[in-house]
């Protein structure tokens, strides 16, 4: 069965690419699928992958942070970001 999730900026077997603007808005998820805030920016090092990725978390979304992400995988479905 194939997993849902696509990479995040990365050339996938079947041609298709997540862009930084369609993961704007999405909700981001820890590896246990709880929703820890919303995705507002994503950040990329020199060599186009994902390094960053900004968070907006509280009730009003005042409190941002960067979190570092070794893997940052596309629920499409759920249109959720998924640390893992």
């Amino acid at each position: 069965m194939r997993t849902p999730y696509t990479t995040v900026g990365r050339k996938e077997p079947s041609g298709s690419t997540r862009t930084l603007e369609e993961c704007v808005g999405y909700k981001v998820c820890d590896p246990r699928g709880q929703k820890i805030g919303r995705a507002e920016k994503l950040f990329l090092n020199g060599s186009g992958e994902p390094e960053y990725i900004r968070v907006k978390m509280g009730l009003f979304g005042f409190k941002k942070v960067l979190i570092p992400v070794q893997t940052v995988a596309a629920d499409e479905q759920r249109q959720a970001l998924v640390l893992q």
